[in-house]
């Protein structure tokens, strides 16, 4: 990158250079080696078919683009960091049957996942996300030899205290107070190490954006002229850490909050989650804890659709071989206990798995159309 520099009385500008990128002269590709028993049956003269399959995936030298600090003045580097591993089944099943004038045809997919660190640069090297916010400490994930890439080490929140006395009891076997900050509707925050002070060693393993398993439904039905068809689209066993919820619920600072932060903790309004709001956060409500970690499993109506084809007896005259007319629906309902815009987001590295940061929500569609055929 060129820069213009000024020097002199006369600020004649000389031309410059500063260097942006750091050069990875070990950077290579990712190799992965594949192990994989599979098991395809028919039954029924093919009526009821499907398949097997267990997998053993070792990923060596895995790509990732670390995020390094806006004062370093660089791009952040590609690097191939460990050994991953993913291992699990997928099981996939299809059957169709006729009755008179109608066809039908069911079918299911499902899958369970693993993934693990094998290993990393040593055994106890840990590496972080990239943090939801530049300039404050709130890094939900970590990386570590035996847990999923990304995974979550977050504080444990133990409720509110309602009373200043309550806070100011909260000490450790040597009478020291635990949060020395917190005052009546602040959170209370697990001393889980026991060594009798709240810090980077109390996070714990709280679990992983991998889905344990995910699973899919697909049904589809003929009556003479008429079609309708239905897919389902669902996982389990992962979480997400709102991020939109730590940003808009943070009450950390003097400026706007979702409505939700209007329940908060008052001395006429204790029965509730949401710890009170105080300009500054002096006892850090907000800090990376399992106040903001979420079931994130769902089942989603992904597409249905009806469609009718005109007989071919009104089609002869206009020398049309086929004519179809549908109305479809995309993501139509979606069944989940997360309280974000949308439990299926993305991600921006395999560091910050599961972590929602202002993800922009998948469209519900309504579409109309017709297939024609000459």
């Amino acid at each position: 990158m060129v820069r213009r520099l000024c020097t002199g009385s006369g600020s004649t500008p000389w031309p410059g250079s500063a260097s942006y990128a750091l050069l990875n002269r070990d950077l290579r590709w990712e190799t992965i080696k594949s192990k994989n028993i599979g098991l395809d049956y028919g039954l029924f003269n093919n009526q009821l078919t499907g398949s097997l399959n267990y997998f053993d995936n070792i990923t060596d030298g895995l790509l990732i683009t670390k995020e390094v600090p806006p004062s370093a003045g660089l791009n952040d580097p590609i690097l191939n960091v460990g050994k991953i591993s993913n291992k699990g089944l997928e099981l996939e099943t299809n059957y169709k049957f006729s009755r008179n004038d109608w066809n039908f045809d069911l079918g299911g997919a499902f899958s369970l996942l693993r993934n693990r660190v094998i290993s990393l640069a040593n055994q106890n090297q840990i590496l972080y996300g990239a943090g939801l916010r530049y300039g404050i400490d709130h890094i939900p994930t970590q990386t570590k030899v035996g847990k999923e890439i990304g995974a979550f080490y977050l504080y444990e929140a133990n409720g509110l205290f309602q009373t200043d006395a309550e806070a100011a009891n909260y000490k450790n076997a040597s009478g020291d107070l635990l949060q020395p900050n917190a005052k009546a509707g602040d959170v209370r925050f697990k001393d889980t190490n026991g060594d009798g002070v709240i810090n980077e060693a109390d996070k714990t393993y709280q679990g992983s954006g991998f889905a344990r398993f995910e699973y899919s439904l697909n049904f589809a039905v003929n009556y003479k002229n008429f079609d309708l068809s239905l897919f389902w689209q669902g996982v389990g066993g992962n979480k997400i850490y709102n991020g939109n919820r730590f940003e808009l619920e943070g009450m950390d600072a003097g400026r706007n909050f979702l409505t939700t932060t209007l329940n908060a903790w008052t001395p006429q309004n204790t029965q509730t989650d949401m710890p009170r709001a105080v300009l500054g956060d002096p006892n850090r409500n907000a800090r990376e804890s399992t106040r903001f970690l979420e079931n994130g499993a769902y089942l989603r109506l992904k597409l249905v659709q009806l469609g009718y084809t005109l007989p071919a007896s009104l089609l002869q005259k206009m020398k049309i071989t086929r004519l179809r007319v549908y109305l479809s629906g995309q993501n139509l309902v979606t069944f989940t206990k997360y309280s974000g815009l949308d439990p299926e987001i993305g991600t921006f590295s395999a560091l910050d798995t599961g972590v929602d940061r202002m993800m922009y929500p998948q469209n519900k569609r309504l579409l109309a159309g017709l297939q024609l055929t000459f």
